[in-house]
């Protein structure tokens, strides 16, 4: 064969790397100096180019080293010179690779196989310097037509995914790694039966590979930008349930230096953020608040509506307040800042220190479960009134009970008792009764891990579904007047 067919094909060949040599080039993030990147680029050029010639000389049909050796060039030399994960830089190395071997068969071959024949290129063989020279240039055109292409609309959007996945991009390897494989695959099976570009199905060929492989890029490429959207709502949704969390009281004992009153709680999220939320605070120096509630609903709308609603409850409730009359002001602006028609169950009381009246409102919520001291706790009866949120106009009414130094109250939302194992069975309130029961005699911080403990032994392998979320107070001794 002429040493400038040789040449001039290796050359040919040899374009393609080059090419995606620059798109992974301009992709990645640098971690040498511009001349020293371009130094071993050029000696990656230099020993591919000879490589490939030798192994064109040997047999000009043979792309072994064409396709597959210089593509592997190109990925080690990425790994070496750029910043980014290892996973990133195979990632866009083989893409560069896959979009080099596309653009060949589908835009350079193709054009070539039609258009040589027709000017008369060709006479009887591909293998002749003016087709070759005319491939050269095809190719050369549709590179920087498609590197421009890329560095303007796709690029920034391949960097936004690689972020989004924080550069973990090794699970996309593999169909990368298997494309690029294909079409030598495809390539060698057509040399070894004698479809070259003058066949009459060089053309059909592959344009068809061309378009699977151009929809199977598609594919792999849609997959990365769904898992970085999927990852990055999975990032947003775990920082908004940090943050709903930061907002619940956490830190226990909570009142260290108040002997009247213990007092613990604690919410165990399901999967996805939720509505649930508890509070307690002091009213005034001798009034505790506490708060349960349960937003209808999941995701960030239950949550921020779970802001709203703890906010307004906490900031109306003022010394000597009407219970009823905080509910149903609260009611009110809920019902006006309700565009997504969420609701919320609510349970408040405030306990008076110095006498042991317990002022109590209910909007819905779960039946609260009261301990005399040296008994076990009882479910209390009270007449629920409507959700907060569900209807305006509405008007609330508070209850009131007598705690006794010693007394405890336990109150929870519906991702208790609700709480289903693998045969689809309700946790349940007579269950909920009697671990409470089993238990009467623990602190509030102790009881509540029992209680999560029963209730993670009945659901054992099943999902979580809903928040679940315990209070308890402890009435320990009375406050003394002018305290």
């Amino acid at each position: 064969m002429d040493f400038t067919v040789i040449a001039l094909w290796t050359f040919a060949v040899y374009l393609a790397s080059v090419f995606s040599a620059v798109l992974t080039g301009i992709t990645l993030m640098p971690k040498y100096k511009g001349w020293i990147r371009a130094l071993v680029w050029g000696a990656g050029a230099i020993v591919g180019y000879g490589l490939a010639f030798l192994f064109y000389w040997l047999d000009l049909t043979n792309d072994a080293f064409g396709i597959l050796g210089l593509s592997a060039m190109v990925c080690i030399i990425s790994q070496i010179l750029y910043k980014d994960t290892w996973s990133t830089k195979l990632s866009v190395a083989l893409m560069a690779c896959l979009v080099g071997n596309v653009s060949t068969f589908m835009l350079c071959g193709t054009t070539d196989s039609l258009l040589a024949p027709v000017l008369g290129l060709i006479k009887e063989s591909p293998y002749e310097v003016p087709n070759l020279l005319f491939f050269i240039g095809v190719k050369l055109f549709v590179y920087i037509v498609i590197a421009v292409l890329y560095a303007i609309f796709f690029k920034k959007r391949l960097h936004a995914t690689v972020e989004a996945v924080k550069g973990r991009m090794g699970v996309f390897v593999p169909p990368l790694f298997i494309s690029v494989i294909g079409f030598y695959v495809v390539n060698l099976i057509s040399n070894s039966v004698g479809i070259f570009p003058n066949h009459q199905l060089f053309f059909p060929l592959y344009l068809t590979m061309c378009i699977i492989f151009v929809v199977e890029f598609w594919m792999i490429f849609y997959s990365v930008n769904q898992s970085a959207k999927a990852m990055k709502t999975e990032a947003e949704l775990s920082v908004a349930a940090n943050i709903q969390q930061s907002m619940l009281p956490c830190i226990f004992p909570a009142f260290p230096d108040r002997k009247e009153f213990d007092i613990f709680a604690t919410m165990n999220p399901a999967k996805e953020v939720g509505g649930d939320f508890y509070d307690f605070f002091m009213v005034d120096d001798t009034h505790v608040a506490i708060v349960m509630a349960d937003v209808s609903g999941k995701g960030v709308p239950a949550a921020l509506f779970m802001v709203i609603g703890k906010t307004l409850i906490k900031d109306h409730t003022t010394k000597g307040a009407d219970l009823g009359a905080v509910f149903s002001e609260v009611n009110e602006l809920l019902c006006e800042s309700n565009s997504e028609g969420l609701f919320i169950t609510a349970f408040m009381g405030v306990l008076d220190l110095v006498t042991g009246e317990l002022r109590y409102v209910n909007a819905g919520h779960e039946t609260p479960f009261l301990c005399k001291k040296g008994e076990k706790f009882v479910p209390h009866k009270i007449k629920p009134g409507f959700v907060l949120a569900g209807m305006d106009g509405m008007k609330y009414r508070a209850g009131t009970l007598t705690m006794e130094v010693g007394d405890k109250i336990f109150q929870y939302t519906d991702g208790v008792t609700e709480a289903t194992d693998s045969g689809n069975r309700l946790y349940g309130m007579e269950r909920l009764e009697q671990v409470l029961g089993e238990n009467s005699e623990l602190s509030p911080s102790d009881l509540l891990p029992a209680v999560k403990a029963d209730i993670d032994k009945f659901v054992g392998s099943a999902p979580q579904f809903d928040d679940i979320t315990m209070l308890c107070l402890e009435y320990k001794a009375k406050a003394e007047v002018g305290e």
